[in-house]
């Protein structure tokens, strides 16, 4: 019996070695990925608060090049006004605005771009006040 109660403690502290149950700091190995808490829809939801963003719609398809690329974009969700990108880096944000700035009006709010639609023009202010929001929101996350 004494055997018995051995070996299963042996094998209860194995099983907890091996599934990291111990309390050993993280490192690059070990540690879990973060996964961001925003995502671009959530950004659209937080700015309607705001202004109505009609017929929203998810282009993530028409964004990703599957290559994981490191400027690629996690999602992008478009309505009529704006189109909100939401990119895996600030840098990667800062790249496609400077890029699709030059002929369009955009506006990096941290790791998000909004690309405004001149077909459907939005109120400069309306505009002006969604921008900071966007800028307070990628902030806060």
């Amino acid at each position: 019996m004494r055997t018995r109660t051995i070996l299963g403690t042996l094998a209860a502290l194995a099983l907890l070695t091996a599934c990291g149950g111990g309390d050993e700091e993280p490192t690059a190995e070990n540690k879990p990925i973060k996964t961001p808490s925003l995502s671009a829809q959530g950004m659209v939801d937080q700015l309607t608060d705001l202004y109505p963003l009609a017929n929203p719609r998810d282009n993530t398809g028409s964004c990703d090049t599957g290559k994981d690329h490191p400027n690629d974009c996690r999602q992008l969700i478009t309505t009529d006004p704006v189109s909100v990108y939401e990119l895996k880096t600030e840098k990667a944000a800062a790249h496609w605005t400077k890029t699709m700035g030059r002929s369009q009006q955009t506006v990096q709010a941290g790791r998000f771009m909004l690309l405004w639609w001149d077909k459907h023009p939005t109120d400069k202010d309306a505009m002006a006040e969604m921008n900071a929001k966007a800028q307070e929101i990628a902030e806060g996350e």
